[in-house]
């Protein structure tokens, strides 16, 4: 059977789907669950991996389905955190870029309708457009090889920004305002306000709202009754929050990414659609099946335009690198909100797989290693080496938190906690933070990594002469201490200002340095102002000052120097793996480190190099 196949003979399977509104189950085409013994055992280990992962961190939702069946259908984490809400796989997620797909069938849509031709200038769209920008074409929109450079982001400008952001034509005259990158053709750069572009000429040739396009030719076709901005009437339990830099809570996202029912130009047609795993799978059983575009057009759309970086009209399509399995796919991050999901076909192998998430972990996007790992599970039988997840008592769990010391002083502080495991299911896990180098550098590796210890040293030095400098305002000092381009006498300004704001600083303390789920590492700070103390953190890449995405959203006490919102610079979770042992899985690194206690009163990391023990205070 192949894929097309599959999908359509999907659509003809109807099965009730729990805990779904009544109109929703009605329109529901997912495919039973597997039966037969191969299919099944995929299953269980999928299952298996995820309650694991859910244990260690992971949240969001899985659909996975092959051969007309479905291996997998579940939500895992928290929904909200606070209020211990679980996720389901009706939960509803921002799908961030992945929004730019449905973009892209819209414009399809409307070529083959005979509206607009994929080679058409902007010009033919858009007044004013300037003589650098005139070559744009559709095209080069949907390829991101316009050259289209400046992006917006709706909540980190300035008031008058946000309000052109609001406005379509002034958006447009906007980015149109910038200097191109390279001229249109010339090189690739992604582009989100392209995709802006192309949702501003379908609500131009349609006459209708962009969402208001969507939902009458993408998501009624389909039987989407659960994707969209601010149509759908959203029940909040159902939607779940964003979360980043240990349990930040970003809320909704309408929260931060835009205000009222009027979606930012920033956003409309590049990213911020909600949806769930059971729409984003009517979605692909739509599209294959024809219901969106004839076959020729979808053909158009996959075809590889710009092969270094498999980029066909909105999408990806490439190939595994281990067996060339054919991927269609779009990924999505919210950045720094905490969103990101990632959705693929895999065509030839009857396999769609749809990952949502609304958790980054230091500034890793979760959907990463889940996506990859369930692929590999799928197609080639591989899953990673995990520890056990043992059932064990709370109160046994509850004996063991407290503060444990090593003998050079930095501490592990050990917490007992709960993980959502899916179908509804809690487990008990421990979460052990670390202050201090040695004790950070323990979670993170176990010593595993060679020289991690004295560059971080050497960083947490840095961030010391960093707040001296400010504190003594001496412009020399910071000179050689910022990177070229910041200026040491705005740095002063704003350190004064903050200070004006707080009372003077008292005391501060280097917590440590933690590296981060992508290039770079994070130094935090305890700073102690006469208004009271206060947690920060600076982002280090490639041993200089570095402003991180994650960042954006987070207070600025002085350049680079940012609100954290964790006490601690590295806090891990533990899978009990019986009453005294617990290990740890770093799913980014594919790194495990295992600890166990003794009766007395120690808690024991066994490393590389031996076994080094911290004792329990009273």
């Amino acid at each position: 059977m192949n894929f097309t196949a599959f999908l359509v003979c999907a659509v003809l399977v109807v099965v009730p789907l729990t805990n779904i509104e009544t109109a929703h189950a009605q329109t529901a085409t997912v495919p039973p669950i597997a039966q037969n013994r191969s299919a099944g055992n995929l299953q269980t280990t999928l299952a298996d991996y995820f309650q694991k992962v859910a244990g260690l961190g992971f949240s969001g939702a899985i659909l996975a389905g092959k051969d007309g069946q479905i291996l997998l259908r579940d939500g895992y984490g928290w929904a909200d955190e606070k209020r211990h809400i679980a996720n389901t796989p009706e939960t509803i997620f921002d799908i961030g870029s992945i929004t730019k797909v449905f973009t892209a069938v819209a414009v399809m849509q409307l070529e083959e309708k005979g509206k607009l031709k994929t080679s058409d200038p902007i010009t033919k769209y858009f007044p004013e457009v300037p003589a650098d920008k005139s070559g744009i074409s559709l095209h080069h929109l949907l390829t991101h090889t316009s050259g289209l450079e400046h992006e917006d982001f709706y909540d980190e400008s300035p008031e008058a920004v946000r309000a052109m952001l609001r406005d379509k034509d002034k958006f447009i005259h906007r980015i149109l305002s910038f200097p191109l990158a390279f001229k249109p053709g010339e090189k690739r750069l992604y582009s989100n306000s392209g995709f802006s572009f192309l949702a501003a000429i379908v609500e131009q040739l349609s006459g209708k709202s962009y969402e208001e396009y969507l939902r009458d030719n993408i998501f009624k076709p389909a039987g989407m009754t659960n994707t969209g901005y601010t149509f759908p009437n959203w029940n909040r339990r159902r939607v779940a929050h964003g979360y980043n830099d240990g349990l930040t809570d970003f809320g909704f996202p309408w929260t931060t990414q835009w205000s009222g029912r009027i979606i930012p130009w920033d956003l409309l047609g590049n990213g911020g659609l909600l949806s769930n795993v059971d729409d984003m799978y009517k979605f692909a059983i739509a599209l294959a099946g024809q219901k969106l575009l004839s076959e020729s057009t979808t053909n158009k759309m996959f075809t590889v335009y710009y092969p270094d970086r498999d980029q066909a009209y909105g999408w990806f399509v490439s190939k595994t690198e281990k067996g060339n399995h054919v991927v269609i796919s779009h990924p999505g991050d919210a950045v720094p909100q905490g969103w990101n999901a990632d959705f693929r076909w895999y065509k030839d192998d009857n396999f769609v797989a749809i990952v949502l998430t609304n958790k980054r972990i230091r500034a890793g996007s979760i959907r990463r290693y889940a996506m990859n790992d369930l692929a590999n599970i799928v197609l080639f039988d591989e899953a990673p080496a995990m520890p056990d997840f043992a059932a064990i008592d709370s109160a046994r769990l509850r004996s063991l938190e407290g503060t444990y010391k090593l003998d050079s002083g930095e501490v592990l502080q050990v917490k007992a906690g709960i993980a959502s495991t899916g179908g509804q299911k809690r487990k008990s896990i421990l979460v052990i933070g670390g202050k201090g180098q040695r004790a950070i550098d323990l979670l993170f590796s176990a010593n595993q990594t060679p020289g991690l210890t004295k560059l971080s040293l050497e960083l947490n030095e840095k961030a010391k002469n960093y707040i001296e400098a400010l504190q003594m305002n001496d412009a020399v000092a910071l000179k050689s201490i910022l990177p070229v381009g910041i200026s040491p006498a705005d740095a002063v300004k704003n350190w004064n200002e903050s200070v004006r704001q707080k009372g003077a600083l008292k005391a501060f303390e280097v917590l440590g340095t933690s590296p981060l789920n992508q290039t770079g590492v994070r130094t935090f700070l305890r700073l102690e102002f006469a208004s009271g103390p206060a947690f920060y953190h600076v982002t280090w890449r490639d041993g200089k000052l570095h402003d991180q995405e994650e960042d954006r959203l987070q207070p600025e006490l002085a350049p680079f120097i940012r609100k954290s919102f964790v006490a601690l610079p590295l806090s891990i979770p533990f899978l009990p793996q019986g009453a005294a042992k617990f290990s740890t899985y770093d799913l980014f690194k594919r790194r495990r480190i295992d600890i166990t206690f003794d009766g007395n009163r120690r808690l024991v990391v066994h490393t590389k190099d031996g076994d080094l023990v911290a004792q329990k205070e009273d």
